[in-house]
């Protein structure tokens, strides 16, 4: 109902909200306790002479090191700020999934580097070209706007994860990025083109590799000690698949 009354960037006088305690909401992005909720008798009004003194954008930068703080339950939203170097493919997440992401890494001004995950539109629409271009004639400095910190279980490593408020903003001409540019004292990084690398496999075909019956009989003596598992697939009608395996699988 209101999605199409509002625009980033414009200037509105919102009346009839309700004030909602979100502590205990764990489905919604919070950096703040309470948020405004639409009601159905809201009503929005977008000023057209008026709110010239209202930013923008409005940013504020979390370190790199305050990140692990930052990967809670609640998922605040956070904005961070680096110079690109490094961006990966756009690939699927793994094997059998069809989720797509795009990785990439940002360097601070102290040269520590900050790994980030855009998944979907932002990591499809991520211009990549014009990055891997403008960084042939000096940094690129990248905003990532309301992005989520993420402990990866196995690793133990932070990572930036975009949601769905998620912004991206390159060389953008504001005070903090020219300062910045000046600030950088280390080397350029190098970008270069990387080729996605995941391909992509049935759960079956994940699970175990599939063999025809003329690839076992092909297969050398060897093969088959040790109690060796072998699987085969046959098609029947419908596309039904049958999966047999079988133990020391005799040849005749």
């Amino acid at each position: 109902q209101f999605c199409g009354l509002l625009s980033q960037g414009s200037a509105y006088i919102i009346s009839n909200v309700a004030a909602i305690d979100i502590r205990s909401k764990s489905y919604v992005y919070r950096h703040q306790n309470y948020m405004l909720q639409f009601k159905q008798d809201t009503k929005v009004d977008l000023l057209h002479s008026r709110g010239a003194d209202i930013p923008t954008l409005s940013l504020d930068f979390c370190p790199f090191y305050q990140l692990p703080q930052k990967a809670i339950d609640s998922k605040p939203l956070l904005d961070v700020i680096g110079v690109i170097c490094d961006v990966g493919p756009y690939d699927y997440a793994s094997q059998t999934s069809q989720h797509k992401f795009r990785k990439t890494k940002i360097r601070n001004l102290e040269e520590q580097t900050q790994e980030l995950v855009l998944w979907g539109q932002h990591g499809e629409s991520f211009d990549e070209e014009t990055v891997l271009k403008k960084s042939q004639e000096g940094i690129v400095i990248a905003i990532f706007a309301g992005v989520t910190a993420t402990l990866q279980r196995f690793t133990g490593m932070i990572q930036g994860s975009s949601s769905s408020a998620t912004q991206i903003y390159l060389d953008l001409d504001i005070p903090k990025v020219q300062k910045y540019r000046t600030s950088y004292q280390w080397k350029c990084p190098t970008l270069q083109k990387h080729l996605p690398q995941v391909k992509q496999v049935s759960p079956l075909e994940a699970a175990c590799k599939l063999y025809t019956i003329e690839e076992i009989s092909n297969l050398p003596a060897s093969s088959f000690q040790g109690g060796a598992t072998f699987s085969t697939t046959k098609h029947v009608a419908a596309n039904f698949q049958f999966h047999a395996q079988c133990t020391n699988f005799p040849l005749h």
